[in-house]
């Protein structure tokens, strides 16, 4: 009897640290660093190998293959309004670009007025810009309904993912460049998953 406990207890506590692993897969990785936007009151995580501000001089002098790391991935903040991560992602001759913008401009079209319905607004002022814009929101990001646009790719351009949400009257965009590029995928999920506002 006692054997038949003990290995219950074993399995079970095997099967508890298998799905625990497969969970961390999905944690942001350790050591992000904490991108804080004082004007709009949101944050969120950029990995650790980033350099923060403007892109180094010389940067674009060689091919990205032939760059040192603090070329290969920089946050700006400098401009609150228009914060945005770039990073060459990938090994050798194989990098794709990567680049994750959070914008809010000072337009009547990011200003909507209070009680705004978000896909209603998305629909009368950006419909233009996008096939096919769903009905309603599809997703959460830092706890705020949000819509997730994807354009597929095109002969002259990578695919991309537009992601628009309200919060205190004002309207967010958030772009992210050659979504299905599975290295850029994880980047930009991992972001997501950090980003939130102050309470």
């Amino acid at each position: 009897m006692n054997n038949r406990l003990s290995t219950f207890v074993l399995v079970l506590l095997l099967s508890t640290l298998i799905f625990s692993g497969c969970k961390a897969t999905t944690d942001q990785p350790q050591g992000w660093i904490r991108y804080d936007n004082e004007k709009y009151g949101y944050n969120l995580h950029y990995p650790p190998d980033c350099t923060f501000g403007a892109l180094p001089a010389g940067c674009k002098e060689k091919p990205p293959e032939e760059r040192p790391q603090e070329c290969l991935c920089f946050i700006n903040g400098e401009n609150p309004d228009d914060a945005f991560l770039q990073a060459f992602l990938g090994e050798g001759d194989q990098l794709t670009l990567a680049g994750f913008t959070v914008s809010h401009y000072d337009t009547p079209v990011f200003n909507p007025p209070p009680g705004t319905d978000l896909i209603g607004w998305i629909k009368d002022n950006f419909s233009e810009m996008f096939e096919d814009i769903p009905d309603e929101t599809n997703m959460e990001i830092g706890g705020i309904p949000a819509v997730s646009i994807y354009s597929p790719p095109s002969p002259m351009a990578p695919s991309y993912e537009e992601i628009y949400f309200i919060k205190n009257d004002i309207l967010f965009r958030i772009n992210m460049l050659d979504v299905d590029n599975d290295d850029n995928r994880e980047l930009y999920d991992f972001v997501l998953q950090s980003f939130s506002f102050k309470e």
